[in-house]
């Protein structure tokens, strides 16, 4: 609790200096708002803290359960971005004009750095797995709606913000009607997507290239991005028993 407020103080003075109006206020706010929902996350799910399912729970995070945490943290910084204009747009950016787009880069970044770690220090959890998944899709959803914020983005690029969470209510809502709900099983190609979806996103959050490239960009990223969301509930209909999706 004390490393997630500190995150959002952290946060708040990057915005204030970047923003120094009231608009930085609601920024904050924001920032606040996303880094409760990840400590929600944590505390709700410290039960699956284990390597396993009948085994004890660990006694501490562990280094990679900490590095995922700071990317939730890097992601709650990047929503206090939101509704802020882009320092210098495309008139010549300065410095400030790559903050959001670094700041995303790096939480891409820790999420191949999370993994690495614990593999090599022999401590996967359920919580990892669970903290890496709902952070990836909060960090898209948040990248996606700040470069359509700053017109880097087509409107309908929120779609690739959303699908995840789309997905996990039509299951939820599949299961409410009693209705057979299968596996999604990790696929290699659909984390190849998602790295390239949030590579994609870094990218066009940097004060690089213009909207005309990036919008006809955006179509040949999202189209196989989505069609991932589609064959998962293909696969989800496609079974006659009930486990768990996530």
């Amino acid at each position: 609790m004390f490393a997630g407020a500190l995150g959002v103080i952290a946060g708040a003075g990057l915005l204030f200096y970047c923003f120094p109006s009231l608009s930085s206020v609601k920024g904050s706010i924001q920032a606040a708002l996303v880094t409760t929902y990840i400590l929600y996350l944590l505390r709700r799910n410290l039960r699956l803290n284990t390597h396993g399912e009948h085994q004890d729970m660990r006694a501490s995070l562990g280094p990679a359960n900490w590095i995922t945490l700071a990317r939730g943290g890097l992601i709650a910084i990047l929503a206090g971005f939101m509704h802020q204009p882009w320092p210098g747009g495309s008139n010549g950016p300065g410095w400030t004009g790559w903050i959001a787009g670094a700041v995303y880069m790096t939480a891409v970044a820790g999420d191949a750095l999370d993994g690495l770690i614990a593999r090599a220090t022999a401590t996967q959890t359920q919580l990892g797995e669970l903290l890496d998944t709902r952070i990836d899709a909060l960090g898209i959803l948040v990248a996606s709606l700040l470069a359509i914020n700053y017109g880097q983005l087509p409107e309908y690029y929120i779609s690739a913000g959303l699908a995840y969470y789309v997905l996990r209510f039509a299951i939820w809502v599949r299961r409410k009607a009693g209705r057979p709900c299968a596996a999604v099983r990790p696929r290699r190609a659909a984390r190849v997507m998602a790295g390239i979806q949030m590579v994609f996103l870094g990218i066009v959050l940097l004060p690089l290239f213009s909207p005309q490239l990036t919008h006809i960009a955006a179509v040949v990223v999202l189209i196989p991005f989505l069609a991932g969301f589609l064959l998962d509930w293909q696969v989800v209909n496609r079974h006659e028993k009930f486990v768990s999706v996530d």
